[in-house]
């Protein structure tokens, strides 16, 4: 019975998702319709929504994601990422350099479709016609994603320490063995493809300069909340303070900025999340699939597996597949105890499904602007992803994640 349940309840979510409605509320509608096939008192649900919405977590999730895209936008709206290539074409390396920081580089600052924020960068380096367009979406989408497994702003990770309980730092130094193997695939399977002009010196401090010159309240933010161990979202809101009183923009791009930040989505998006997480909790069914995987005797991993990369594939978004799968998977990531390894296989799963995502806005941006052939593009990638697949199950197998045991 409880099978044919969240059966539905899943069935329904993809359905949402297909006729593109926004995830927040297709999880808030999907905690409705769980409570109300789990017979939650009314009261009893409207308290836990109650709580939800006056707590600390979801406040000061809210509060870091709300802050760290505006920063993002405010970036954007100063011109400071077209200052970042001209550094990052004077490293050494020239043009295989730049290619790879750049996308990084912006990656640092989470926004939606952020790849396309980078993809005239990358596209300024690789002009040349020697280069298909398919190419040049690869490479950009690629080296963009990279720190999205271990960078401690990101919404992902905030939202994994939120929902699981495992500390950010735990979560970020864990999965930083992801974020290298991707590094490493990319310099690989896309740098030695890219040819460098020889047109830019090399002048390495002033690159470096340069580029932190530009994106230096995010490293600020960062700084603040390590040494001085503040609330993230306190140290990303001094960070923005920062960077309006030296920059000291206009009126107009700073009230631009603000407003893509503060954006009603983004906060219906986080309470759409939680209130998921608080129905299933209500309803009971947290504990249903732990005990479906003994009664057909599926192998833990196998279900990991499909729910975050289904998860992944469907929404094409990390903060979505960590919501969605997560709050599935709680029996299996924390409710009985902390299981890192388990969250570690589950990131790992749900960010393959997103990577190949045709719903993944930075894939569909980055194609739209390089005009390039979507099908192409993922054959660009595809090798990849696969070796990423083998080489990031075989990390899960080691004692690594298991030195994060709390």
């Amino acid at each position: 019975m409880d099978a044919a349940k969240l059966l539905i309840v899943f069935a329904l979510i993809v359905l949402a998702l297909r006729k593109k409605v926004s995830v927040g509320i297709t999880l808030f509608g999907a905690g409705l319709i769980t409570a109300l096939i789990y017979q939650v008192e009314l009261s009893a649900l409207i308290q836990g929504y109650w709580d939800l919405v006056k707590s600390h977590r979801f406040l000061s999730l809210t509060a870091v994601i709300v802050l760290i895209t505006s920063i993002g936008q405010l970036l954007k709206e100063l011109r400071s990422f077209e200052n970042l290539t001209k550094a990052a074409r004077e490293l050494p390396g020239g043009n295989k350099t730049a290619v790879g920081m750049l996308p990084m580089l912006v990656g640092l600052m989470p926004m939606p479709g952020g790849a396309l924020l980078s993809a005239p960068l990358v596209g300024n380096v690789l002009a040349d016609s020697r280069y298909r367009r398919e190419f040049r979406t690869a490479a950009n989408y690629w080296f963009r994603h990279v720190v999205e497994f271990s960078w401690p702003i990101y919404p992902g990770l905030i939202l994994t320490e939120a929902i699981t309980g495992l500390p950010i730092g735990s979560v970020s130094l864990m999965q930083l063995p992801l974020a290298l193997l991707m590094v490493i695939l990319g310099l690989f399977f896309f740098t030695p493809k890219i040819v460098n002009d020889n047109n830019h010196q090399t002048h390495l401090w002033r690159s470096l300069y340069g580029i932190l010159k530009s994106i230096w309240p995010i490293p600020l933010a960062i700084a603040i909340y390590g040494v001085f161990k503040l609330e993230l979202a306190l140290s990303i809101m001094l960070g923005l303070l920062a960077l309006i009183v030296v920059a000291r923009p206009g009126r107009r791009p700073l009230l631009s900025a603000l407003k893509k930040g503060f954006s009603y989505k983004l906060v219906f998006l986080i309470f759409g999340t939680l209130s998921f997480q608080t129905a299933l909790e209500l309803s009971g069914a947290i504990a249903a699939i732990p005990n479906l995987t003994i009664q057909y005797n599926l192998p833990t991993e196998l279900v990991i597996f499909l729910v975050c990369f289904t998860s992944g594939i469907l929404t094409g978004m990390v903060a979505a597949f960590v919501a969605m799968g997560y709050t599935i998977l709680a029996g299996f990531l924390y409710a009985g105890g902390i299981e890192p390894a388990y969250i570690f296989l589950a990131y790992l799963s749900g960010y393959l499904g997103m990577i190949l995502s045709p719903t993944h806005l930075c894939l569909i941006l980055t194609n739209d602007y390089f005009k390039s052939d979507l099908l192409k593009v993922y054959r660009e990638i595809a090798i990849p992803v696969i070796i990423m697949a083998v080489f990031g199950f075989l990390i899960y197998l080691t004692p690594w994640t298991g030195l994060f045991h709390l």
